[in-house]
């Protein structure tokens, strides 16, 4: 059964990308919290995702 749990590393990535893109159109560039808001999810999306599918992996 598919639940939400394995596509929260990906929604994380694409989320910190939106805010980046947001955040770009509005101008908020010089504000260093938003941009780094934006990373943090980025990185903790990629993070989530790969832990999750080395952990479905049998190898």
């Amino acid at each position: 059964m598919i639940t939400m749990k394995q596509y929260i590393g990906i929604a994380l990535v694409v989320a910190g990308a939106l805010l980046l893109i947001v955040s770009y159109i509005a101008g908020w560039t010089s504000s260093n919290l938003v941009l780094l808001t934006g990373l943090i999810l980025i990185i903790l999306g990629v993070v989530w995702h790969v832990k999750r599918i080395k952990s479905a992996e049998k190898y």
